[in-house]
């Protein structure tokens, strides 16, 4: 008998072969656990601590190194428990296509809920702020690459048929684009910056969501091969 198969009861492959850890009682705990972390470890969940942290800090290191480490272990974690909720499953079983609905609207929900809190911290802190010109830019170039990304994504979503993703990627990109305006409005001088004053700070974002995409591809070829 397959050591893998002891571990938990799997549905009969008759009925149910394809087999996802929210099927199973074992495993369930374990992806949720790392579902939750894996929302820390996203570009928007990383962008609102730097946001909030910027405001509530009186220095310049604590906004860059605190969201840094949380989400590093907070993705480091989340990729150990969710390969560990997979492995209750033989790989050839492994149901990873499956869509889960309340999975991506929470999802979706949570991270830019947390984005749109963390730059109004960041914008009412700022309005009280004697900042040298241009500082604006930074926060509003991240601001505009994430509504870029998930423009992307969107598109690559709806090309890809994954109609389920489509509602909860709306409802965020709506959330950040909200959060982006009333940025442009608020902070010192938004209005006034070109196109071109925004790419230090598209830089820095793009750079974080390259890394994060890098890391959840090699998580995702090792959890299922």
């Amino acid at each position: 008998m397959n050591p893998i198969e002891e571990k938990v009861q799997l549905p009969d492959p008759e009925t149910q072969f394809l087999v996802h850890p929210v099927d199973l009682p074992g495993a369930r705990k374990e992806f949720l656990t790392g579902w939750w972390l894996g929302i820390i470890a996203t570009p928007q969940v990383y962008t609102a601590l730097l946001a909030f942290f910027w405001a509530v800090s009186n220095n310049y290191v604590t906004p860059v190194l605190v969201p840094l480490a949380l989400v590093l272990v907070a993705g480091w974690i989340s990729s150990k428990l969710t390969r560990g909720a997979w492995d209750y499953i033989p790989r050839k079983r492994h149901d990873k296509e499956r869509r889960i609905p309340v999975l991506l609207i929470g999802g979706a929900l949570i991270k830019s809920s947390a984005l749109l809190v963390g730059l109004i911290v960041f914008m009412v802190w700022s309005t009280s702020q004697d900042f040298v010109p241009g500082f604006s830019a930074y926060p509003l170039g991240m601001g505009a690459a994430i509504v870029v990304i998930m423009l992307g994504e969107l598109v690559a979503k709806l090309l890809r048929r994954r109609t389920l993703d489509l509602v909860p990627e709306a409802l965020s990109i709506v959330v950040v684009v909200v959060a982006l305006w009333m940025g442009f409005a608020l902070l010192p001088a938004g209005r006034e910056l070109a196109p071109v004053d925004l790419l230090p700070g598209v830089a820095i974002l793009v750079g974080v969501w390259l890394t994060w995409l890098l890391f959840t591809q090699i998580e995702a070829r090792r959890n299922h091969g």
